[in-house]
Parts: structure tokens; sequence; C-alpha cells
């Protein structure tokens, strides 16, 4: 939900407070500053307490900032889902939120900070989400059948939201319900069935097609998410339905551009199907836009900081040959280091390799033009002159024209951060999450139609405005031809899969080029098993070009899940017990 809600929630929760503290009954007051259950037992009370667990969607508790920091439970999670992959560099500058370092070292101790405040945001959810429960049963019929099917159906879903994002990162998690005692459940056995029946309850129990708001949870968001956990298990058989299902009577249309789904201007547009809604400047503190969104940079454009960079490697995979298709196997020969160590007043040209045009779309780099804010003139608009790497994320910027009404009003170093809402879950996800099962189960024709339906979408997506200078040194005068596409562009479609593993290449390579730095490769490559062989090749090409990263190495068999806190272990001795690997 936008956290303007909360302002309402928490002005509400105030409200009750005084009339409780304000009765003839003072010898039975409630201590200042709680709320006596009994006011929550009604269909606004329960929807408050629903709200509450929304919020925590963007990983930020209001006017909380667990252990210090910012953005370990992040929504779009591109601290757990992008930085230790080989999309991502974590970006700064030396010394900025250091413990992302260790994370994208696979160097992780359990007393890393970041596990811990990642841990205590989503069982915050998790707590959340059960007050909402037992305060529903206590309500009785004082709430009618249908509302109280819906809540249940939307606090279910957000519990096992909450437990999945501690599945995929820690593998070894408890299930907390509402009717046990969360100090003494164990994390020794696994949670997927659990899960499943959360998420399946609001399913089979009539939950809303159309939310009441936008910013909630419907049925086919459910069936979504549970295709996405059938997919985490390896399960092609149980997601095929649910996808198929969403594909053929769903309400969702794709967009006209790939871009459209990270434009401000479309959010919670036709494809969505669950949006992270975010907002800025209602009142509830600069944060709630989640700093989640690391908003870039930048000297140029006066915002801080250049987190979250795009890596080499990510750049080089949107090569293509001259049909315009992938380079699956090549993509990583003659490894294109664009721009690297190469300052903004020294000659420099794009390369002229032809890029599927995506890559315009998610990468800022030198010489192109960057949305409307002008070209991107390379070191200058870097905090650390590029000692992060050269290029920006475009995903999460703002247009210009904008600026006044989604960024945060001028606060310290976050100027940027801005209100554009993150789409967790929309319509290419499932069609390539399709295409996936179809590979699985060998039906190669439709892996291929689905394929090419997210690669037609975007073959017309070109950036215009060929940018003719080569140096912008102070006071360039801007040389470039708006008529011309602003770099070497190609994008084709596949004739053929001709075998199964071809097959399997070309979608897993589309997903990375179609979501690339949404918070989801890493899990990905873990839940194909390829994040070995993948990461200690992308850790060798990478070799010298990030001297932070030097001697850097990925276990398999460690570095696929994070290790339990250890203040959490110190917390429950005896019930919470150590991942074994770490």
């Amino acid at each position: 939900m936008k956290n303007k809600y909360l302002v309402k929630i928490a002005t509400g929760l105030f409200c009750l407070t005084l009339i409780i503290a304000c009765s003839d009954e003072f010898l039975n007051e409630e201590p200042i500053g709680s709320v006596n259950e009994l006011v929550l037992q009604s269909e606004e009370g329960v929807n408050s307490l629903l709200i509450a667990a929304y919020s925590l969607l963007d990983g930020y508790a209001a006017g909380e900032a667990p252990d210090g920091q910012q953005g370990e439970a992040s929504g779009t999670n591109w601290v757990w889902g992008d930085v230790p992959s080989d999309d991502m560099y974590r970006g700064d500058q030396t010394g900025g939120w250091s413990q992302i370092n260790d994370i994208e070292r696979y160097d992780v101790r359990p007393d890393n900070a970041w596990l811990n405040g990642a841990w205590k945001i989503h069982f915050d959810g998790v707590a959340r989400s059960n007050d909402v429960l037992r305060t529903l049963r206590a309500s009785g019929d004082k709430i009618n059948a249908e509302s109280a099917r819906q809540i249940e159906a939307e606090a279910r879903y957000l519990r096992a939201w909450y437990h999945f994002q501690l599945r995929i990162k820690f593998e070894m998690v408890p299930y907390i319900t509402e009717d046990v005692d969360p100090l003494t459940i164990s994390n020794n056995s696994e949670i997927w069935e659990n899960i499943e029946n959360d998420i399946r309850w609001g399913i089979d129990n009539n939950m809303a097609e159309a939310p009441s708001d936008i910013a909630r949870v419907s049925r086919w968001t459910a069936k979504t998410f549970l295709a996405r956990v059938h997919l985490f298990q390896a399960d092609y058989g149980a997601a095929r339905p649910l996808l198929d299902d969403i594909i053929n009577n769903g309400p969702f249309e794709l967009m006209e551009h790939f871009y459209d789904n990270h434009n401000e201007e479309f959010q919670n547009n036709k494809e969505a199907i669950f949006e992270i809604q975010y907002s800025v400047n209602d009142g509830a503190g600069v944060s709630n836009s989640g700093l989640d969104h690391q908003t870039l940079f930048s000297r140029a454009i006066g915002f801080c900081c250049d987190y979250s960079a795009p890596s080499f490697d990510l750049f080089n995979a949107f090569k293509v040959d001259e049909n315009g298709l992938p380079l699956l196997e090549t993509f990583q020969d003659e490894l294109l280091r664009e721009d690297h160590n190469i300052l903004f007043t020294e000659e420099f040209s794009p390369t002229d390799v032809m890029l599927d045009p995506r890559v315009d779309w998610t990468i800022g780099r030198r010489g192109i033009p960057f949305l409307d804010w002008g070209p991107f003139t390379g070191s200058n608009w870097m905090l650390d002159q590029q000692g992060m790497g050269p290029f920006l994320n475009k995903k999460i910027q703002f247009f210009k024209r904008n600026e006044g009404s989604i960024k945060t009003q001028d606060w310290w170093w976050a100027g940027g951060l801005n209100g554009d809402n993150f789409n967790l879950f929309r319509l290419s996800h499932v069609i390539l999450w399709r295409a996936e099962v179809a590979v699985e189960e060998g039906d190669l024709d439709t892996a291929l139609e689905l394929v090419n339906m997210i690669r037609q979408r975007a073959a017309d997506d070109i950036v215009m405005g060929k940018i003719n200078n080569t140096t912008f040194e102070a006071g360039f005068a801007l040389d470039i031809d708006e008529s011309q596409p602003a770099a070497n562009y190609n994008l084709g479609l596949y004739d053929s899969f001709p075998s199964q593993e071809y097959a399997r290449m070309a979608v897993r390579h589309e997903m990375r080029l179609e979501f690339a730095l949404e918070g989801m490769r890493f899990f990905d490559l873990v839940r194909w098993g390829i994040d070995a062989e993948v990461l200690t090749t992308y850790l060798q090409n990478e070799d010298g070009l990030r001297p932070w990263m030097t001697g850097a190495q990925y276990d398999a068999g460690k570095d696929d899940h994070w290790p339990i806190p250890q203040v959490q272990l110190d917390l429950q001795p005896d019930v919470l017990v150590q991942d074994p690997n770490h």
C-alpha cells in the first residue's frame, strides 16, 4: 500500500488511544501509546492492521531503520537478488554500506548487520499478518463472512510472502502462524508446503479477482505467486495450469513498450499483476519511498548515489548476432569494457557492436540519452569517478519532467528517492515462466512462441538520438541527430529451438534481459542449479576490473543461501539452529 495509508493508520490509532485514555473506566486504562485489542475487532480495525502488514512490502517500517541501515529487506531485493549475481555491482564508493561488500564477495558472516535487518523486517511482516488473523478470529460475527474471507486471504498471502522472502535468502527458517508461540518454533524443517497452503487458501476461498484497492493482492496475484513458488521447487506440472489460467483468462495484456513497466507515467498498467506502491512527500518520512529504490547518483543531476550499478557481464549479455539473436554461449568472448576508466574529458564513443535495444532502457551508459535528462556524459556523473563501474541503473530512474512531483523534496543525500512503483509481478513474468515450464516438459514449440512474443514487443523499443560528441568537457555543445538511433540496435525472432538445451539457454537468457536489475537473477541461478558454474565464470572474467573483488570465490554448497543471523541464534538458543553449511 502507498505509505500515505500508514499516516492514516497512525492517526486513527492515536485517536483511539485518546478515546480510551479519556474514558471513565480509568482503572482499566491501557498503557499510553497502546491500543485496546477490542477496539480493533471490527472490519475497520482489522483492515487497519492489514494495511500495516502490507506496508512492509517495501522493506521499510515507518520511523524505524533496522540496525541503523535501510534496504536490508527492500521490496526490489537488489541487495540479495542482484548484488550477488552476475548482473550488478554494489556501486557507490568505498566505505558506503560496507556490509554489502561482503554480500558481493560471498564472504558473509552470521554477525553481518544486514542479515539481521532482513530477518527482522520479514518476520515483522509475518507478525503483522498474524495480528490480522488473530484479531479477525476474535472479531467473530462483527465482520460479515465475505469480508472476513477476503481479509484472511490477503493476510495469509502476506504471511506466505514474508516467509518466502526468508526462505529464498536463509533456507532454514521457522514458519510462524497466528496460533503458536514464535519463541518455540524451530527452523529445522522445510516450509514450502506451509507457504503453498497459505497462498492456496485464498484461491480456494473465493479471494477477489478485482481487489477493492489497487494496492491489494487479488486471486490473480495469488495464482502468480503460487506458480513462482512451484518453480522454486522445479514442480513444473503444478505451475503450468496456474500460468495458463493467468495468460488465457486473466485481464492482463502486454504493454506496448518494454520500458512502460518502469516508467512512472504507466504505473499499475494493464500488464501489472501486482505492484509495490511507493509514495513520497506524504508526511510519512523521506525513507518511505524505500531506500530500496537505490536512486542513482549524481554530480550532474544532483542526487546520490550510484548504488546498484550494472555489471560488464550484464552489458555484454545484450550483444546480438547479425540476425538480432543473443550470443547465448559466446557473449562473454572479447568482453566489451565499455568506457572503463575513461574520464569524461577523454575521447570515447559507444561501441558499434550490435545490441538488443533493451540495453539502453536498462543500463545508463556514456554517449547515450538518459531518458529526458540529456546525454549521460560519463565519469562526471559518477560519485567515485567510475570506481564502481561506468554504468548506472536506468530502470529505477524517473523522467526529469516529473522531478517536481515524484521525487523527495530536498533531503540531505537522498534527494532522488522517488515514488515510482516496483512492478513485482507482471504478465511478462508469467509468459517467460510458462516458457520455462514448456522447455522442461519438452514442448519447444510453445516455448518458442512465448519467447518470441516477448521479443516482438521489444523489437521496436529503440532509444533515439545519435550523440556525436566524443568528450563532454565543461561548456560542450551537444551534437545530436534526433532522427537516428542512439546505438547499433537489432532484435530478431527465433526461427526454431533446435534442442531442449538450446531452448533452455534461450529462455533463461531472455529472462535475464527482460528482468535485469529487478532482484531475480541470483535466486534464479540458484533454483536452476547453475549458480556455481555461472558465478565462477563471472568472477574469472571480471578479475582485475574491480579491485575490491580480488580473491572472491563462490562456493555453491555455502553461498547459495545466507547464514542465520547470530543475534537471532543467541536470542533463541536450542530453538533456532545455524545452517550446517555455515
